[in-house]
């Protein structure tokens, strides 16, 4: 491995010394040398603000920040210049995915079978070995827009990433889905004559109960807030088609989550839901498969970001029953990947920000594989780059930063063999992963360790 490689992943599975208080969200894991120069020499950069591949680039790196990129570039004379050869390389912005969990798998279960059955604690561990396989596929940056854990253990993971003792992806968290009783976050399955009824993590009806459950995810540390806004495809009984809560309702959360200046988005397949939440003010809008023109074009006016979420569709409908989809739930994909192409077209057309997400049910190396499933709708390779990078970075507020290689951004930088501008299953074979200046995996010889 080449010697510039300063971080193994036996170091990065255990906890660091590192004593910093915690760090917000954007704030990954300092480099142990603040003052630490590099140059990394490009084969070609892909500049996504531009929509542009620059041949033959260095970029200039001092501790977690970009100084320089161009042709030729001068570090301080008096410095120790470490150098990074990605000559024959194609290098990107950090790789950002919107829509992660972390604690859910259902590969042969059903949601309602796992997530009841997962502690807080064990969902801890697992999220740990997601979060680090997101990393080491090329995202620097992850959303989780709600998980299925009756705790808090995705603020505990973010907070202990962003204070250094762990390496991962830095993350943006809501820490549950709030649903309404019988909606889709909640678990629909059990048998009401049970001696103790089993709910979702986070069920909120009426706006009272509406407004408390926001507080009560910012009270514990929430980035965003996630609101089931129609029925879901993998739980039972419910309907995508139908709008989950009322207008009064919805409102009642945006109000809520923006007066504590925080960001709200809305899981939603029937245009019921997806137009209820534009309305209201959703600053982003999850799935929305079956999306009608007129609410693709308010969603350009307001400005709401799409997370499509395709590749999920596609890989529940190729595994079908005998992958252990379940009837009702297969139907339900069935409906909602009928237009799930067409709404991306639609929302494309009308100039809606197409932002990446994976929605990940399935084993997560199988994450990387939304940049194809997403270009097999859209046509146009450095739209969907820009959706997993520079447009990511806007829905989350930190494109200041992130979101593409620039001066005074964040050195967040991956790097693949092949460019994924010419087709782009090659970003399916990131093996170079820098993130604030740290290398953090480095396959090119072969070696690529798993967490």
């Amino acid at each position: 491995m080449a010697a510039s490689v300063l971080l193994s992943w036996a170091c990065i599975l255990a906890p660091s010394s590192a004593t910093a208080a915690a760090a917000t969200a954007v704030e990954a894991a300092a480099p142990d040398d603040e003052a630490r120069w590099v140059e990394v020499r490009c084969g070609i950069v892909l500049d996504v603000e531009q929509r542009r591949a620059l041949r033959e680039q260095r970029i200039l790196i001092e501790g977690a920040w970009i100084r320089a990129i161009g042709g030729e570039v001068d570090a301080p004379p008096d410095v120790e210049l470490q150098t990074i050869d990605l000559s024959d390389h194609v290098c990107m912005p950090g790789l950002m995915d919107a829509h992660v969990h972390l604690f859910i798998d259902l590969v042969g279960r059903t949601l309602d079978e796992a997530a009841p059955t997962q502690s807080s604690a064990y969902n801890a561990l697992m999220g740990l070995r997601n979060a680090q396989t997101l990393l080491r596929l090329g995202f620097t940056t992850i959303r989780v827009p709600g998980d299925m854990d009756y705790h808090y253990a995705g603020i505990e993971l973010r907070d202990a990433i962003a204070r250094g003792e762990f390496r991962g992806p830095r993350m943006f968290v809501a820490p549950h889905a709030i649903s309404p009783f019988g909606g889709h976050g909640d678990f629909n399955s059990y048998a009401p004559d049970l001696p103790h009824l089993v709910q979702g993590p986070m069920i909120a009806d009426g706006v009272d109960a509406v407004r408390r459950a926001v507080r009560r995810e910012i009270k514990y540390g929430a980035d965003w807030i996630k609101v089931m806004a129609s029925g879901g495809v993998m739980s039972q009984h419910d309907d995508p088609e139908v709008a989950a809560y009322s207008a009064e309702e919805f409102r009642a959360f945006v109000e809520e989550a923006h007066r504590h200046r925080k960001k709200i988005t809305a899981h939603a397949h029937g245009d019921a839901g997806i137009r209820a939440a534009v309305e209201a003010g959703f600053d982003s809008i999850e799935h929305a498969t079956l999306m009608e023109p007129e609410t693709a074009r308010l969603m350009a006016e307001r400005g709401t970001f799409y997370v499509p979420t395709v590749y999920v569709v596609d890989w529940i409908l190729e595994r079908g029953a005998s992958g252990g989809i379940s009837a009702n739930n297969l139907e339900k994909a069935e409906l909602v990947s009928k237009r799930h192409g067409e709404s991306v077209a639609l929302a494309t057309e009308a100039g809606v920000r197409l932002v990446i997400g994976s929605d990940p049910i399935f084993p997560m190396e199988e994450a990387i594989r939304e940049f194809t499933a997403l270009a097999k709708r859209v046509r146009d390779n450095w739209t969907v780059l820009r959706a997993g990078t520079l447009h990511a970075a806007e829905m989350l507020g930190i494109d200041d930063e992130l979101g593409s290689l620039a001066v005074g951004k964040r050195a967040d930088l991956v790097a693949t063999p092949r460019s994924p501008i010419e087709q782009m299953m090659n970003i399916e074979q990131v093996d170079f992963v820098m993130q604030d200046g740290l290398v953090v995996h480095d396959g090119r010889d072969g070696e690529r360790a798993s967490p």
